[in-house]
């Protein structure tokens, strides 16, 4: 009998063959793990390619006028304008004011009782602006024509004494006369006529005085009354009712020098300023057009006025007076105004062509070509033609169109010659 082999190997168990399988199960699949590595890094490099280009593309764009110019071309606006402003010769500017205005006040001062106006006001020559306190000086203008009364009352009585006096004589010479009177009887009558005499003219002067003293105590009341010293408008109040006036006041410290301030708002004009060096281009009576910031879509006709004949040296200016011919309620002192000084109309041309607008073009920006007149007009940074109508003489740089500008277009000035409808430029700065 052969012997039995023996074997080292361990038993296997009916339950070990199960679990090795999953645990082999388990194992990393290292072959997905490097496709997947690889799938990122692609992903990675198109980003970076990606991001370098969008780098590179902004950096073109940022760059591109310094890498490649546009040629730089000036341009000018097509204006719309008045034909005055078209052919102002000279400009200033000023503050509206009246030529009648005045800072109405008492002659002496007083306590404001009453002041029966209010800004806009319109009043006449004559009308009350304000009234002062003066039940004192009533009471002494009272006292006053009793005075009178009392003085007019001794006057008639010596005037009665008088008379009696006169009489008397005249009896004493008729018995003198007759021969039965003395003569110290005679002269006694006479001497009683000339003391009553004596006695009546003092009495006449101090009823004449007493009339006087009324006429001031009067004149002193009126004085209590302010009235407009001519027609106009009321433009503040300076005081109101309660507050003192002083004449020549300047403040609160020594009360209000005035009570209300009158203009003749119909005849306004312009306090302008104008430098030495202009002043050979302006004369007496030249027309001019009057801008207000306050009415910005009216101009208003005005005439040079005055020249005063006085210069500053420190400013090296001269003060011109505009007045402003068409006024309108819009108008008051103290607005700010911008005068624009016009050449004399030519014979047959009416002044009030000035006020016409029309439309204006850089003189540098016309050019001449086959067609016509023409010009560059310049959109975003592309130049196109336009042709345009000359309807005028150039005048300082401008020269007015009829045709071909509607106003507001970018024109090319002093185009250069090899410049093409859609070429590419830039504005200067």
């Amino acid at each position: 009998m052969p012997p039995l082999e023996t074997s080292t190997a361990p038993a296997r168990s009916p339950a070990a063959s199960p679990l090795r399988g999953d645990l082999a199960s388990l194992k990393i699949d290292r072959s997905r793990k490097a496709s997947a590595s690889r799938l990122t890094g692609v992903l990675w490099l198109a980003l970076a390619t990606g991001l370098l280009a969008l780098l590179a593309a902004a950096a073109y764009w940022a760059f591109r006028d310094q890498l490649f110019p546009l040629p730089t071309v000036k341009v000018e606006a097509v204006r719309i304008m008045t034909l005055g402003q078209a052919s102002t010769q000279l400009t200033a500017t000023g503050y509206l004011e009246s030529r009648w205005q005045a800072q109405v006040g008492a002659k002496v001062p007083g306590r404001i009782a009453n002041i029966p106006v209010s800004e806009g006001d319109a009043v006449q020559a004559g009308d009350l602006l304000a009234e002062l306190e003066h039940s004192d000086l009533d009471a002494n203008l009272a006292t006053r024509r009793a005075a009178v009364e009392q003085a007019e009352a001794q006057l008639a009585e010596a005037e009665f004494n008088e008379q009696q006096a006169q009489r008397e004589l005249e009896r004493e010479q008729h018995i003198f006369e007759q021969g039965a009177g003395t003569t110290e009887e005679v002269e006694r009558t006479e001497t009683r006529l000339r003391a009553a005499r004596a006695v009546r003219l003092a009495r006449v002067a101090a009823a004449s005085a007493a009339r006087s003293a009324v006429l001031e105590a009067e004149e002193a009341v009126r004085n209590m009354f302010i009235y407009a010293p001519f027609d106009g408008t009321v433009v503040t109040k300076d005081a109101e009712k309660g507050e003192s006036i002083m004449p020549g006041g300047m403040g609160a410290s020594s009360g209000r020098g005035s009570v209300i301030t009158l203009a003749k708002l119909d005849e306004l004009e312009v306090d302008t300023d104008v430098k030495e060096g202009y002043l050979a281009q302006l004369r007496k009576g030249q027309p001019a057009e009057v801008v207000v910031d306050a009415a910005p879509d009216r101009r208003y006709r005005g005439r040079l006025r005055e020249i005063i004949p006085m210069g500053d040296r420190t400013r090296g200016i001269v003060k011109v007076k505009v007045t402003v011919l068409d006024p309108d309620e819009r108008l008051f002192p103290e607005l700010s105004a911008t005068v624009h000084f016009l050449p004399e109309p030519k014979q047959g041309e009416q002044s009030s062509s000035s006020q016409e607008k029309a439309i204006f073009a850089p003189q540098a920006a016309l050019r001449e070509g086959a067609g016509g007149t023409f010009a560059w007009a310049l959109e975003g940074d592309r130049v196109r033609m336009v042709e345009v109508t000359v309807a005028g003489e150039p005048h300082d740089g401008l020269v007015r169109v009829s045709a071909g500008l509607v106003g507001g277009e970018r024109l090319v000035v002093d185009p250069p010659p090899e410049l093409r409808a859609g070429d590419q430029v830039q504005a200067a700065e």
